[in-house]
């Protein structure tokens, strides 16, 4: 279990023994670190954050392609070691299920280059903590025009999505790595989906499920080439509020990133402004408050 400054960790602390890590406050166990709670018999502690990313099978994360090989990709994730995505465990263009040829490992920079960002599901890790990912789902693949924020991976608890995406005035998606590598950018219009499931005979219901690869290539072509407006600062300030969060080792999930910004708007705070010093503490300390008063 993940937890950050002030979770609760048992209700009562009677029949524990306090670690490093912990606090009694209130005759209940609370951490006042943020990191990953470990129970060894009676004592219960706290690992900081600050260590490197363990890949879990079925882990989302992000990453950036370092090497193209042969027949895989090495792939960067914060972690111990670096990531594989083999070319098997990617979706060819056309949507085909077949053995990949030589044609398909020729044109391997075609799908990923050196330097993309890339969302993959962690398929296997291995005895060495080598980490094979896959981007089977058509969810998965290359992101382009956003923005990569990183935070301890200790901070990043397990959603019920972790693609989130903020509509209304927001209008920003944000995918969720469990490595603390999380991608922000502006919402791809739900009009989109629509036309495209509609064209691939698919209907609106449910539009994301029913587009084919290709069609996720086009939507996502369509996003990579739509301009950023330099005068609309929202994904900057979604993309400063995760950055409040991991700077003050708070838990960073869909709720907490849209309490630090909301708050941050109505106090009139700039992007630049968000992590400062006197700011950044402000803001989760604002953030602590409210859940406490739940």
């Amino acid at each position: 279990m993940n937890v950050a400054c002030g979770d609760l960790i048992t209700a009562s602390s009677e029949g524990w023994m306090r670690g490093h890590g912990t606090v009694v406050a209130n005759g209940e166990l609370v951490s006042c670190v943020a990191g990953k709670v470990e129970r060894v018999d009676k004592l219960m502690r706290v690992r900081g954050v600050n260590g490197r990313y363990v890949g879990e099978v079925g882990d989302l994360v992000v990453g950036r392609v370092l090497e193209v090989g042969p027949k895989a990709w090495r792939v960067e994730i914060g972690g111990c070691r670096r990531a594989t995505l083999a070319l098997s465990s990617v979706n060819l263009p056309d949507d085909e299920q077949r053995i990949r040829t030589r044609e398909d490992a020729l044109s391997m920079r075609d799908l990923l280059d050196v330097g993309n960002v890339v969302c993959a599901e962690v398929q296997a890790v291995r005895q060495d903590g080598t980490v094979q990912l896959h981007t089977r789902s058509n969810r998965y693949g290359r992101l382009a025009n956003g923005h990569l924020v990183t935070v301890p991976a200790g901070l990043v608890r397990r959603l019920p999505s972790h693609f989130v995406r903020y509509d209304d005035d927001l209008d920003v998606e944000v995918a969720v790595g469990n490595n603390g590598w999380i991608w922000v950018q502006r919402a791809i219009p739900m009009t989109w989906h629509e036309e495209l499931s509609a064209d691939t005979g698919g209907g609106s219901s449910g539009a994301d499920a029913l587009l084919t690869a290709e069609a996720w290539k086009t939507l996502r072509a369509r996003h990579a080439a739509r301009p950023l407006d330099r005068d609309d600062d929202r994904v900057d300030r979604v993309r400063a509020a995760i950055v409040v969060l991991g700077l003050r080792g708070a838990a960073v999930t869909a709720d907490t990133i849209e309490h630090v910004y909301r708050d941050a708007l109505a106090w009139g705070l700039t992007p630049p402004q968000m992590s400062t010093l006197k700011h950044s503490h402000r803001l989760v300390r604002a953030l602590l408050s409210k859940k406490r008063k739940r």
